[in-house]
């Protein structure tokens, strides 16, 4: 009776483990033959120690594996696995799609192809930036035309004529 206890209990640290340190499967195997092996172990010396034994084990196995997937997000590891909600106020949100929208009408110049998208420098910044469907080469001049959905939409900009170019 001891060792059938034993195995079940060993049986849930197993699966509770492969919960906190993925073995790729090894932990939840180990798992799985632990809750056999006390399955069967029990049934060997009575038939209701088995019964009890598989009882156990199917009711324990859910509770084990809820109770770990609860506990693992406030572990320090778990905090680092899972992605949380944006650590942003609503201030700070507001303040960086202002200062995207303060760029609209600047000029710039794109360090990447935009096939639409890429990477430019305007105003001293490098930001993502997007055109209408137009393909942009590296090192073109592009006007900001406006910021849509979080997006800075350009064109590439055609130089004015100067007054000596008119002469």
């Amino acid at each position: 009776m001891i060792l059938v206890a034993f195995l079940l209990l060993l049986g849930f640290g197993l699966v509770a483990a492969e919960v906190f340190f993925p073995s790729a499967g090894v932990l939840s195997v180990l798992a799985g033959l632990c809750l056999v092996a006390s399955i069967v172990f029990g049934f060997e010396e009575s038939s209701t120690l088995g019964w009890i034994a598989s009882v156990s084990a199917l009711a324990g196995l859910p509770i084990v594996v809820i109770f770990a997937f609860r506990i693992f997000p406030k572990t320090p590891m778990g905090r680092k696995m899972i992605i949380g909600g944006s650590s942003w106020s609503s201030e700070e949100r507001a303040a960086v799609q202002h200062s995207d929208e303060r760029l609209v009408g600047q000029i710039g110049q794109t360090v990447s192809s935009l096939r639409p998208a890429g990477i430019a420098i305007i105003d001293g910044e490098r930001v993502d930036v997007v055109t209408r469907g137009e393909h942009v080469e590296a090192n073109v001049s592009i006007r900001v035309l406006q910021f849509e959905s979080n997006r800075l939409v350009v064109q590439e900009s055609i130089p004015e004529p100067t007054s000596e170019q008119n002469s």
